[in-house]
């Protein structure tokens, strides 16, 4: 079945893709699908062995549409590396093409400059994450799609600023770029109008009845007490975006999803399966409420949030009776791929902005990697310096080879981090058991035998075991005779951690431990397995 937004029919796409995963071997899991309306349904696919990390969410207003969503974003996050941003990648290149500049060098391309300088950027903000290099800028090529002049792309930039926005996968290349550039539309539209406190106009009722399919789920969620409205979100005409309000009276929350295709039908569609995507009809309940409060609802903080899974706070302004725009008549239909693309890069061209594209087909189906500068970021440029991915790198080999430095000179270098960080996530691994910095430096003070300071660091945390150890150094503290107290402290805290508490205490064993999780080493595993291919 071929659908309006799709260059291949679904049957085509879903076996290729499948094959694709199938050839290298991957296990995959796929969870039941959900399908809270009639004609929305949603599927989480996962690589067997991480399934927590390297996962794909596939959504469309057919089991066979969610289907190919899901197997197109595994492969397309597979390919463009994008799964393996946030790992330490040891002794491993990102990709083939990658090249690396002297940071000491002019690494940034001129027409790239007037993009990435403020002041207080300085030369280590623009070092990668995955690597242990600390004298060299790793870049990506793009394509600048008017010039047609390649401009290397820090990988920092790319992995702090953009995250997975405008990347695509498609049966032809204008399919992906089209759905790209949609993607990079809807995105802006969305943080504008949160954002900004906009209030949209909505679609009049004789232009949605031409749309059974959309009406009839509409219909179903009305049934259930919810209030659904669908707006213009073209700001005026300009961006092929369209949004609904989800509104909940039995709990007084407000949901905002966007989507964005040329096909009128094809976007709202794609806001409603987006609205709908990972929930059945009766999980629609832990949205956020919604506030006047725009400077909560601007803050990087809430609109991080709107994009890592959309729910986040939303401005109550949304529903002001008083349009921020007009409705504006679709101006966007144009079914066929090639001329839609050259449609939408015709809007950014009209407002003096440039698309780098990076094009991937190593593993047998097309990707790409659109960029739009001052346009398709998701953080703002200050997070290179003040959230910037790369800072767990600085302590990472303090970490993961504690035992060749000296133990002061380990919490000397340990300063000035968030110390109820995470420390897995936060240098790029996966430990067997998680642990924070509060519990790394506890550790090593109770090797210098610094317990005042060990049991605050031990009481930051809620681990239960970390709680019994801090109050066997409190003993210790005090000079009290562990004899006199030994069989109270096992009746409430267990035989087993007081033993394992005098352990670590007496240097026979760790509070941490370094070891890798399989899910670790399965990811490496999964980059490694397209190394040649790569």
């Amino acid at each position: 079945m071929n659908l309006l937004s799709k260059d291949a029919p679904l049957e085509t796409s879903i076996t290729k893709m499948k094959k694709i995963i199938d050839d290298f071997g991957y296990k995959i899991k796929l969870s039941k699908e959900k399908n809270p309306v009639k004609n929305s349904f949603s599927i989480n696919l996962s690589f067997e062995g991480a399934n927590n990390f390297i996962f794909s969410n596939g959504k469309g207003s057919l089991l066979n549409s969610c289907l190919a969503s899901a197997y197109g974003e595994f492969i397309e996050r597979l390919q463009t590396n994008l799964y393996f941003n946030d790992f330490y990648l040891e002794n491993r290149k990102f990709f083939k093409d990658q090249k690396e500049f002297d940071k000491n060098e002019d690494f940034l391309d001129s027409e790239l400059k007037k993009y990435y300088t403020m002041e207080g950027l300085e030369k280590n903000d623009f070092l990668d994450f995955n690597s242990s290099n600390f004298e060299n800028i790793v870049t990506l090529p793009f394509i600048n799609q008017s010039s047609e002049k390649t401009v290397y792309f820090p990988t920092s930039i790319l992995s702090n600023l953009y995250a997975s926005n405008g990347l695509s996968t498609g049966n032809t290349k204008d399919e992906a770029k089209v759905q790209a550039l949609c993607e990079v539309f809807e995105r802006y539209v969305k943080l504008k109008v949160i954002k900004e406190g906009l209030s949209l106009p909505e679609f009049p009722k004789e232009v949605l009845s031409f749309f059974p399919k959309i009406n009839e789920d509409i219909k179903a969620l009305e049934n259930h007490g919810y209030i659904v409205k669908v707006y213009d979100a073209s700001l005026g005409g300009l961006y092929p975006v369209t949004a609904i309000a989800f509104i909940n009276p039995k709990n007084n929350t407000l949901f905002l999803s966007f989507g964005s295709h040329p096909i009128l039908e094809a976007s709202i569609e794609r806001t409603l399966t987006e609205l709908l995507q990972g929930r059945e009809i009766d999980e629609l309940d832990s949205f956020e409420r919604p506030s006047f409060d725009l400077e909560e609802i601007g803050s990087n903080s809430n609109l991080e949030s709107h994009f890592v899974d959309s729910n986040a706070k939303v401005g109550l302004q949304f529903l002001n009776k008083n349009k921020s725009f007009d409705y504006t008549s679709w101006k966007f239909n144009i079914e066929n791929s090639t001329e839609q693309f050259i449609f939408l890069k015709d809007i950014l061209d009209k407002e003096n902005k440039t698309i780098y594209l990076r094009e991937y087909d190593y593993l047998g189906f097309y990707s790409c990697h659109m960029i739009v500068p001052n346009f398709s970021e998701i953080y703002p440029l200050e997070d290179m310096i003040y959230n910037n991915k790369n800072q767990g790198k600085l302590i990472r080999d303090f970490i993961l080879n504690k035992d060749k430095y000296d133990l002061e000179e380990l919490l000397d270098e340990l300063n000035g981090f968030d110390d109820s960080v995470n420390i897995g996530p936060f240098i790029g691994v996966i430990f067997k058991k998680d642990f924070s910095l509060f519990e790394f430096k506890a550790d090593i003070l109770i090797k210098l035998e610094e317990y005042e300071e060990a049991i605050f660091y031990l009481e930051q945390s809620n681990k239960p075991f970390n709680y019994i150890l801090a109050q066997v150094l409190r003993a210790y503290q005090e000079d009290l005779d562990l004899e006199d107290h030994i069989e109270g402290l096992c009746d409430v805290f267990g035989e087993e951690n007081i033993q394992r508490a005098l352990n670590i205490i007496e240097g026979k064993e760790s509070l941490i431990n370094l070891e890798f999780a399989d899910a670790y080493k399965n990811i490496l595993k999964l980059f490694d397995s397209k190394k040649e291919k790569r």
